[in-house]
């Protein structure tokens, strides 16, 4: 197809006949990235718009699906007639509040759903809706019609689901809706499947066919691709911090400088964290600034009033975890202040693009506790500002991202509350997973539930709800492909009941917590709730605490740092010390895991029965010094695996219910999801070399 490119702005707008005022006069033109999706979308192909945070994404998307399916149109859809999938609920409240007005000129109705918000009505659904997966699989086992006469999916921040168990949760749902439709279609006499148009976007995919390929049609050649090209200078100062006294003085500095950062937005990477660093800026900040808490588990309203009052504050900080790294409204942000380094390059990108939206100049201050934080900070910074450091053996992803069998145990018990009759077939099964799934695979997964009690034996290839399962159910935790386990504690406001948050640790009467940066203490609980109520007087030396997973350094970092330090690729560097070595690997913590394991095999077969132990993300302490490492072996590799699977799985994304899997099928997924193919290329790229001076004086800085 050739290129949109040419198309000029007055074309464009007349295409646009209807939604043009509601959605661009006010702008008078359009952005690069409209000018190149908008025709492609009124055209009726599926889309990936890959372009900066506030570049006009979700307009060049849902401006042409309203014009093309909904605005106008003599016969209307019976129920919802484009749904918008974003990854959280304070971004669907946001995005709900960005569109209500356009949408009320064009009198189309706009509805929302979410964990914060009440249900869709199945009789008068909104044309448009605005929800997360999660709450999706909700619609689907409640009011599946609703979704009957779809016409288009947005996927919005597709990067944030992409391999990831909520990635292949996604994926199944999109099968399920394109199951109801086709019935509803038959109903209708269609000769021939008309399946929804989809439109995804993201500010970053660093593997766009690939997603295209998941998420919107096998067939590449029903898809368009859009990158649009654009970004801010990075002007981040890298400082070291000892405690929170340090973070006041930088905070300080940063307010009173001659770029006089007032409103400031603050990350921390756990939300007790979070709570802490609030509180100890509410008692020793010196000068006068709002001071706000956001994390997910907060109660929603709590949120919502968060994200208000900053916008509005004239002088403010707010300290969050990752929730704020979203597009959410909070008004403008002179100054990014990341109190450690995140987890992803996807992350740090996400953060520190919160600022200086309107200026083109991103500033912020990466405050770093250790030598190890600061020399991953600045390998960051070398990959944002520089793009691709590393060669494509260790870069590319695997050609096919495995699907998590996990997921499928989450909608078998969906797909059972979906049923009218209360039971399940193989053939609803099949046709929510993959089309190469083994169907061996699938009545694995369901005798293992029927043996666990999840299942139980109904008709002849029927399998209903076991008593297992009757707990989920009733507590609506079948849902979510998120967390580590379906249970959590609500935590209440003693004197009105309001649900402020959840946790999953529980607490007892008279404990004395931060929450929300501050004081409060237990008045009573309950098996799965707890009342607190404020307590200024009380003295927290603990805050609320939230079961968290494992930060997990990857590949790409480690060998970003190692870059950083001077290294060359492939390049591994020994320290000698009296009891051994130390060999810095840079290839991060599930690889290094790996490595540990084959390290300690090699030295066992020599006799030497000390420790290969982790000393760090980057590092092994070895019991003698080793010059080069041991030969490829699959079968030593294969005998290392079967003994740390399950301590590897900490460091993969494997889904809420891995452990509900056939323990043989949840093996054979860790070593799928190791990729093992590059682990294999990486050991066999990689030498080691005994550093100079001046690395060897680096290196030490890490330990």
């Amino acid at each position: 197809m050739p290129p949109h490119e040419t198309d000029s702005a007055a074309e464009l707008r007349a295409r646009l006949r209807r939604t043009w005022p509601a959605f661009f006069l006010r702008h008078g033109s359009f952005t690069p990235v409209q000018r190149r999706a908008i025709p492609l979308v009124l055209d009726g192909q599926n889309v990936l718009i890959i372009a900066a945070t506030a570049s006009g994404k979700t307009e060049a998307a849902l401006a042409p699906l309203l014009e093309k399916h909904l605005v106008g149109k003599k016969r209307q859809p019976a129920g919802i007639g484009i749904l918008y999938l974003s990854p959280t609920r304070a971004l669907v409240r946001d995005l709900y509040e960005r569109l209500k007005e356009p949408l009320a000129l064009l009198r189309i109705t706009l509805g929302m759903k979410s964990g914060d918000t009440g249900p869709v009505s199945a009789t008068r659904p909104p044309a448009v809706l605005i929800t997360t997966p999660e709450s999706t699989d909700s619609l689907l086992t409640r009011a599946p019609q609703v979704l009957a006469d779809l016409q288009a999916v947005v996927l919005d921040e597709i990067h944030l689901f992409d391999r990831s168990p909520r990635g292949d949760h996604l994926q199944c749902l999109l099968r399920r809706i394109e199951t109801v439709r086709r019935y509803r279609q038959k109903e209708l006499g269609f000769q021939r499947f008309r399946p929804v148009q989809r439109v995804a976007l993201s500010a970053t995919v660093p593997d766009p066919a690939g997603v295209a390929q998941r998420y919107l049609a096998d067939d590449l050649s029903k898809t368009a691709i859009v990158e649009a090209g654009g970004g801010r200078a990075l002007l981040v100062d890298v400082q070291p911090v000892a405690g929170l006294e340090d973070v006041v003085r930088v905070l300080t500095r940063r307010a009173a400088g001659r770029a006089s950062a007032r409103k400031s937005l603050l990350f921390c990477n756990t939300r007790s964290e979070v709570e802490q660093t609030a509180a100890f800026l509410r008692d020793h900040l010196p000068y006068d600034a709002a001071i706000f808490v956001h994390y997910s588990n907060l109660d929603p309203a709590m949120r919502k009033q968060v994200e208000e009052d900053f916008a509005q504050a004239n002088v403010a900080i707010c300290v969050s975890s990752s929730t704020l790294e979203l597009g959410i409204d909070i008004g403008s942000v002179d100054d990014v202040i990341l109190l450690g380094p995140p987890p992803t390059m996807t992350s740090f990108l996400q953060r520190i693009g919160r600022g200086g939206r309107r200026t083109g100049v991103t500033r912020g201050a990466a405050l770093v506790r250790t030598p190890l934080e600061a020399v991953r900070f600045r390998a960051m910074l070398d990959l944002a500002r520089r793009g691709k450091l590393l060669p494509d053996h260790l870069t590319q992803p695997p050609p096919a991202a495995p699907f998590r069998p996990s997921v499928l145990v989450q909608q078998t018990f969906s797909i059972l509350k979906q049923s009218p009759t209360g039971a399940l077939r193989l053939a609803d099964l099949r046709r929510v997973a993959p089309p190469d799934f083994p169907e061996e695979q699938l009545r694995r997964i369901l005798d293992h539930l029927t043996r666990e009690e999840y299942l139980r034996p109904g008709r002849l290839g029927e399998w209903r709800p076991g008593p297992a399962l009757t707990e989920l159910l009733d507590a609506h935790e079948i849902y979510s492909n998120i967390g580590a386990g379906p249970r959590n504690i609500l935590i209440l406001d003693a004197y009105t009941g309001r649900i402020l948050a959840r946790t999953d640790r529980p607490r007892f009467r008279g404990e004395a917590l931060l929450m929300g940066g501050r004081p409060v203490e237990v008045a009573w609980r309950d098996r799965y709730r707890i009342a607190v109520r404020p307590d200024d007087r009380a003295l927290a030396d603990d805050a609320l605490s939230f079961l968290a997973s494992p930060m997990s350094l990857p590949l790409e970092i480690g060998q970003a740092v190692a870059l950083h330090l001077g290294l060359q690729p492939g390049e591994m560097a020994l320290l000698h010390d009296e009891e051994g070595g130390v060999l810095f690997h840079f290839w991060g913590d599930l690889y290094g895991a790996l490595l540990a394991g084959l390290l300690r095999a090699h030295f066992q077969g020599l006799g030497e029965m000390g420790p290969v132990t982790r000393l760090n993300e980057h590092a092994l302490s070895l019991p003698r010094p080793l010059h080069h490492l041991p030969p490829w072996s699959e079968t030593q590799l294969r005998r290392q695996l079967a003994l740390l699977h399950a301590r590897l799985e900490e460091h993969l994304q494997l889904g809420r219910f891995h452990a509900l899997l056939p323990p043989e099928l949840a093996y054979e997924t860790v070593l799928a999801h190791c990729d093992l193919p590059r682990f294999q290329r990486l050991h066999q790229s990689s030498g080691i070399i005994l550093p100079e001076a001046g690395l060897r004086r680096a290196l030490r800085e890490l330990l």
